[in-house]
Formats: structure tokens, C-alpha cells, sequence
């Protein structure tokens, strides 16, 4: 390899580790002035442009630099975005493709994950609706039951289940 393309190859990185870069710090930015941080987090997916993938790694590096740490991320984020391979948006539903299927426990729940999951952005009554939910379950008592909605009223969340005629909700610390 040529040193002339080494240089291009080390200038193309370096422009690419500044545009990480301000991502992270967007994402920050905008997680820091919502109301709550899952709010904060769905808004950022929400707002990046349409049909462009946003890489599993760069979203684990958003999240470190935001919270500090895995410990100090909301269980329901760290349910949402354990081993995600990309998270695509079309208009307003996030498709979220992961490496594997995931488990993660929320209080006395047990959040399962698919390896493909997406839901609807939307908004009602003034507030942030996670609608038409694929690829999440929650599990209480050895019962799995699919997440159908998931409504945001900081400070607690409303957890919609779907169980045929019967809709329960759980309502749950953020």
C-alpha cells in the first residue's frame, strides 16, 4: 500500500471517528434535555434520517458516554438495546436487528428481546407511545405474554400486554 493511500485511509478514519464523535454528543444532548431518558433516547432514533443504519457498537458507545455506565442505564433502554446489531427508521417505526435473542430482568420482570424487533413512534394524549410492538415480550410468573404498547408518563411507564381480547397493563418506574 502506498503511503499516499495510507494517508487517505488514516484522513477517511480520523473524519470518521469526529462524525462518531458529534453523534455521541448529540445523542447526549438531546437525552440530557428530555423530560426522561428513555424519552430522550427514542426521540434520538426518531430524529436520525430515514433508511440509514445506526451500528449496535455506536449505540452501546451513546449510552456509556450518557449514563457512565451498564449499571446506571434504565432497565427498559438496556432490555431495548442489548446486542443490537443496527436500528433502522422508516418514517416512524424503528427496526431494531440484533446479533442474538436477549433476556434482560426489569424489576420482577423478565424482558425478552428477538433478534428483529420494531414499534411506532407516536404520541397520544401529550405523550410518548411505543405502538404496534414485534419482538418484545415480557415474562412475570413463568408467563410470557407479547409488549404491545408502551406508554411514557414520566416518572412511570405504562406497559400495555396483549393477551387476545384482554389487554393488561403494568405500570412501572422509569
Amino acid at each position: 500500500m502506498s503511503s499516499e493511500s495510507m494517508s487517505q485511509e488514516c484522513q477517511f478514519l480520523d473524519k470518521l471517528a469526529e462524525v462518531e464523535k458529534e453523534l455521541v454528543e448529540a445523542a447526549k444532548k438531546m437525552v440530557k434535555s428530555a423530560s426522561d431518558p428513555f424519552s430522550g433516547v427514542i426521540n434520538f432514533l426518531h430524529q436520525r434520517p430515514e433508511n440509514v443504519s445506526l451500528k449496535g457498537s455506536l449505540v452501546d458507545v451513546m449510552l456509556l458516554e450518557t449514563f457512565g455506565s451498564h449499571d446506571e442505564i434504565p432497565a427498559l433502554l438496556k432490555a431495548i438495546s442489548s446486542q443490537v446489531n443496527e436500528i433502522i427508521r422508516q418514517a416512524n417505526v424503528i427496526q431494531i436487528n440484533n446479533h442474538q435473542p436477549t433476556a434482560e430482568k426489569w424489576g420482577a420482570y423478565i424482558i425478552k428481546k428477538k433478534e428483529s424487533m420494531k414499534f411506532e413512534i407516536g404520541n397520544e394524549k401529550g405523550f410518548l407511545v411505543l405502538k404496534n410492538i414485534k419482538g418484545l415480550f415480557g415474562t412475570e410468573h413463568g408467563v410470557e405474554l407479547p409488549l404491545e404498547k408502551i406508554t411514557v408518563m414520566p416518572p412511570k411507564i405504562v406497559v400495555t400486554l396483549n393477551m387476545g381480547l384482554v389487554r393488561p397493563q403494568r405500570v412501572l418506574d422509569l
